[in-house]
């Protein structure tokens, strides 16, 4: 009898014992499914954080003609640099000063006896997009011609704008075909390949066989895991030549640029150069840069000696890395 009474009594005070003991334990499988779920919404958070902050670094690099100093993540390697919805955007870092030539080489005077002719090369890069249309009337009203650096798109208004560029007697440039800084610097085949595709479909659309290219970021650029001298050696086996700038909109900044900002950007370094190759962008979100065109190239006109002209053969190239 004594022993089912304290049997009895042991069972009542490890009870509660018990109880706890699974409380705390429940407690403990909760604690670890909410980190389970937590921890990788948070890691994904902070990744997409750092990556929107890689990209728009690598956006502003373009703008400005430079490259990145410091390691960027292999699978960060991506940008946008400006295609329709997505604008290539950054920081103006600068890259090492032996990467870009002196604004007096002697490359920037063209090879005629018209010296103190100063011309000026209005081109595009990322089109086409939403706003092309309108910069090519812009253009037709003034009775200038351009150069587009162009990426590849199948849509029919992109087909049409590829066409409309040729046939309205503006330069058609290349810019790469997927614009994927990761894809298209991998390696030289992946550059070699992403080059044949889009100079290939703009053939096929237009007729005409591309022979000027563009490198996404500058051939000053610092994301390429590729030496740029072997890329430079592929555009030149293809007899292709490839343009940087010397004049920066300042159009593709993260900040939308006002039109007073763009006017200032593309004339306020003019007296510094003869030969004057001005970065801008054709892309949807750039609506500033459609607004300053005319009011830029109203300045340009009005300019003594200026002649504003489209890329072609004759151009002596402006270029951040000269071939080797």
């Amino acid at each position: 009898m004594e022993k089912e009474e304290h049997g009895e009594n042991y069972r009542k005070r490890s009870e509660p014992d018990r109880r706890k003991r699974i409380n705390r334990l429940k407690k403990m499988i909760i604690l670890t499914v909410m980190c389970a779920i937590l921890i990788p919404i948070i890691l994904c958070v902070i990744l997409l954080m750092r990556v929107n902050r890689l990209e728009d670094r690598l956006r502003d690099l373009e703008a400005t003609g430079t490259g990145i100093i410091e390691n960027i993540p292999e699978d960060n390697k991506q940008h946008s640099d400006s295609v329709e919805g997505k604008t290539t955007e950054a920081d103006q870092n600068t890259t090492e000063a032996e990467n870009i030539q002196d604004p007096e080489d002697e490359s920037e005077t063209q090879p005629d006896t018209e010296e103190d002719i100063r011309r000026v090369y209005l081109t595009f890069d990322d089109g086409p997009s939403s706003n092309t249309d309108k910069i090519l009337q812009v253009l037709d009203d003034y009775n200038v011609k351009a150069t587009f650096f162009v990426v590849g798109k199948t849509d029919e208004h992109s087909v049409e704008m590829y066409q409309r560029i040729v046939e309205e007697g503006h330069t058609l440039g290349m810019h790469s075909y997927s614009h994927e800084y990761g894809t298209i610097y991998e390696s030289a085949e992946a550059f070699r390949e992403d080059l044949h595709k889009l100079r290939n479909y703009l053939y096929d659309v237009t007729g005409v066989e591309c022979t000027f290219y563009r490198f996404p970021g500058g051939s000053s650029n610092e994301v390429s895991r590729t030496d740029i001298q072997e890329l430079i050696a592929i555009l030149q086996s293809e007899g292709i030549t490839y343009f940087d700038w010397n004049v920066s909109s300042q159009d593709a900044s993260v900040r939308l640029q006002s039109v007073d900002e763009i006017i200032e950007n593309c004339t306020g370094q003019l007296e510094d150069h003869r030969n004057i190759v001005i970065l801008m962008h054709d892309a949807a979100s750039k609506t500033t840069t459609v607004e300053a065109l005319p009011i830029l190239i109203e300045k340009l006109q009005s300019m003594e000696n200026t002649v504003l002209l489209p890329i072609t053969e004759d151009t002596v190239p402006i270029q951040h890395r000269k071939p080797e």
